[in-house]
């Protein structure tokens, strides 16, 4: 295996930002969950197809999951960005080009945090719409929506990454 400088890439504002949108999500998803708890009905839906219809059903227990997944992955990946030197690059990584690659390794995580901690995010504040009657699915346009914004991301990342 190669060895690779271990450098200290501080975080931009941008991820200092993204991370603060994070946990207010994070935040909002909890409290909000708790608030209409005693509102939601046993049974809620709790998968929908790609159109965005409901079509399973299940408890509401499992509204807890969705913001402790959440949490596992915003921890997991705040961890994951500490260790740049450790990812997969498309090209050896060397003394020149090292804080680059690391810095942008380091903004591809922390736009994808922030990206799945806001989808995760309206599928649980959706969820609970469609339980409590006040919505019917989620929109057909929330799947091809999720997709581009996940996949620009990671293709926007890995053009910088060639450079």
């Amino acid at each position: 295996m190669e060895k690779r400088p271990i450098l200290s890439v501080p975080k931009t504002l941008l991820e200092r930002l993204h991370d603060s949108i994070s946990v207010v999500v994070l935040v909002y998803s909890v409290v909000y969950l708790i608030l209409r708890w005693t509102d939601l009905p046993e049974t809620i839906p709790i998968h929908f197809d790609g159109h965005g219809n409901a079509d399973g059903w299940g408890s509401r227990a499992f509204l807890l999951f969705m913001p402790l997944l959440t949490i596992v992955l915003f921890i997991g990946l705040s961890l994951l960005s500490k260790i740049p030197h450790k990812f997969n690059y498309l090209r050896p990584i060397t003394a020149q080009n090292a804080a680059h690659q690391y810095r942008t390794a380091k903004s591809l995580l922390s736009w994808i945090k922030v990206e799945l901690v806001i989808l995760f995010g309206y599928l649980q504040w959706s969820t609970i719409q469609n339980a409590a009657g006040h919505s019917s699915g989620l929109g057909i346009w929330l799947l091809p929506v999720t997709l581009i914004v996940i996949f620009g991301t990671v293709i926007i990342h890995i053009v910088r990454m060639r450079k």
